[in-house]
């Protein structure tokens, strides 16, 4: 990712959670609130707006799911799910006296917007590279809305330590109970990164939760990748670093010293949110996991 530029995968990402809201049999996945946010963000920058004109063009929307089919099949409704898997997670958690919800390298990602307003009791707060924080705020910032328990925190976390972070801003109290997110960024992370993270989020805050994703390894048989997608990745300069296998995650956890709560991967996701079995080839690979500190 550049500089001074949000992450690629950020606008990937959310552009195809609308791609798949305008397909009518994946559409409930997606609803109204969450598609019109989405646009707001799109619609502040010039990518943004090229992102959205390809989603708005029949013959270019056409061309999307071409390369869709060819590098990644099934990668746009996966997003879908993942993220209705977070939100049901997140959901369950501020029922359970969560009362404070903590999104790592958040993206363009819509749910703290969404919720802050049904939850003014729960502190939201976001932690993500400046360059992207700065666009998605930015956005936000047009609805004229500046809500007190919603807190955008602009901080590369490849140049200064989370532990540090969360104890120099008061929006976060280690005190309260809370949920961490993290989605869709562990794999780029090494090993020794992924366990002091989890040591990091236990140290401060005992009665943690936390939910985020993982991939199986790319030569995996439950890695439907293709060899374009490695080359997109380099190019993009965003290498995978970190995998495991779903099998193994219940085992890694208990090595962190957090349980299982949750896992389930694309199929799973399909199963539980849509009520069928997928009729189509879907994304394998990446899997959701809910985890408690123990």
């Amino acid at each position: 990712m550049k500089q001074d530029n949000a992450s690629s995968t950020a606008y990937t990402v959310l552009q195809g959670l609308l791609y798949t809201s305008m397909r009518p049999e994946y559409a409930s996945l997606v609803d109204d609130e969450t598609a019109q946010t989405g646009r707001l963000i799109l619609s502040g920058t010039e990518e943004g707006k090229h992102r959205l004109a390809q989603l708005d063009g029949t013959v270019s929307r056409s061309l999307l799911r071409l390369m869709e089919s060819l590098v990644l099949p099934g990668i746009t409704l996966h997003y879908a799910l993942r993220k209705r898997f977070i939100e049901v997670k997140t959901l369950e958690a501020i029922e359970q006296d969560t009362t404070q919800v903590i999104s790592l390298g958040a993206g363009f990602d819509t749910l703290a917007w969404r919720l802050h307003s049904r939850y003014p009791g729960v502190q939201f707060v976001e932690i993500d590279h400046p360059a992207t924080s700065r666009e998605k705020t930015e956005a936000f910032s047009r609805s004229g809305l500046s809500p007190e328990n919603l807190r955008f925190l602009a901080v590369d976390l490849t140049e200064h330590d989370l532990a540090g972070v969360l104890a120099e801003n008061d929006c976060f109290d280690p005190n309260k109970k809370t949920l961490f997110i993290c989605e869709g960024v562990l794999m780029y992370l090494n090993l020794g990164a992924v366990t002091m993270l989890f040591k990091t989020l236990k140290q401060f805050n005992s009665q943690s939760n936390f939910v985020f994703t993982a991939i199986a390894p790319m030569d995996s048989r439950n890695n439907n990748a293709s060899w374009l997608l490695k080359l997109y990745l380099k190019i993009k300069n965003e290498p995978l670093s970190w995998s495991i296998e779903q099998a193994e995650i219940e085992t890694f956890l208990k090595e962190q010293g957090y349980d299982l709560l949750d896992s389930a991967d694309g199929v799973e996701m399909y199963l539980r949110f849509l009520g069928a079995s997928p009729k189509r080839k879907i994304h394998c690979g990446e899997f959701a996991i809910a985890s408690k500190a123990s």
